[in-house]
């Protein structure tokens, strides 16, 4: 039930940008061009199906690539502490009780996929997958062509109604175009500023290197410290700004709205400082069914 519940999501998520992105195209552009190609259409719909095209193929990599599991076989290495996460208390590495296996830095437990997944943000029902290290990079970029798309949506309807309203000369719409404009502004704006929003977080966790989970982990260690519970804690993963963008979407800036394969193997993490305290931790699922932890002094 649950993978037909996701490729539900998925077949609907698809269904919807094809929508938003075709049916202006087809039934209110088109037309108003007098249903001929001319440089001055292509100037305007080429750029528009370029965004879409990156669009789709970030969203079907972010569906099919494997986010990165824990190989059964994994150990810490034992003789380097920067190799794994510890426990206060015990001194111990990261255990997940369900998979019965040791979890590497950031790793977590998902109970949708069933396994520990390294460096989790959050299990996505929109691609049906758990966005991870290895499509992580994928999925940042399908939200920014998300925004830069349905924004030049929106331009391009919003000129053809002020032309047919305010320009200097009257063009009247016909009935299937006003119809369309309506259904594109009825679908089109709830997503920009649904997704615009999710973005901006995302965006901000991209710059600051820390995941979802980590944001949540990071605030309730804010939280403590305010009320004198516990000493300030250091996170140790923010390596600035350009680094922490390059350890997602590539060493070169030039490829960065372009789908690649992150470096390394999401095992283990390059680290900003060496003395960064842990706490101890206890496992909670959130709402995902993604098991986060709960910092404790």
């Amino acid at each position: 039930m649950g993978r037909l519940t996701g490729r539900l999501f998925v077949g609907f998520t698809t269904a919807l940008i094809c929508f938003i992105s075709y049916s202006p195209q087809i039934f209110v552009i088109w037309p108003w061009y007098g249903s001929e190609l001319s440089v001055e259409l292509l100037s305007l719909l080429i750029p528009f199906n370029i965004l879409v095209g990156m669009l789709l193929w970030n969203y079907y990599l972010s569906v099919v690539t494997d986010p990165g599991g824990v190989p059964p076989s994994w150990q810490p290495d034992f003789q380097d502490q920067d190799g794994y996460e510890v426990k206060k208390l015990t001194r111990g590495p990261r255990y997940c009780r369900t998979c019965e296996s040791y979890k590497p830095p950031r790793a977590h437990h998902c109970r949708q996929c069933k396994r520990s997944v390294g460096d989790i943000d959050h299990h996505c029902p929109w691609v049906n997958n758990c966005v991870g290290y290895f499509n992580y990079g994928h999925f940042i970029r399908f939200l920014f062509y998300v925004d830069l798309a349905c924004s030049y949506h929106l331009a391009m309807l919003t000129r053809r109604v002020y032309v047919a309203t305010y320009g200097r000369y009257w063009d009247f719409l016909s009935g299937k175009e006003l119809v369309f404009i309506i259904l594109n502004y009825a679908t089109c704006i709830p997503v920009l500023l649904a997704v615009g929003g999710f973005s901006l977080y995302h965006f901000y966790c991209l710059l600051s290197n820390a995941t979802t989970i980590e944001g949540w982990e990071k605030d309730k260690v804010a939280t403590l410290v305010r009320h004198g519970k516990i000493r300030e804690v250091k996170f140790p993963y923010n390596l600035g700004m350009k680094r922490n963008i390059m350890s997602i979407l590539g060493s070169s800036p030039l490829y960065w709205c372009w789908p690649t394969v992150p470096p390394g193997t999401g095992l283990k993490y390059q680290l900003a400082v060496a003395d960064g305290e842990w706490v101890e931790l206890n496992t909670r699922r959130n709402a995902y069914g993604v098991e986060e932890e709960d910092l404790f002094p």
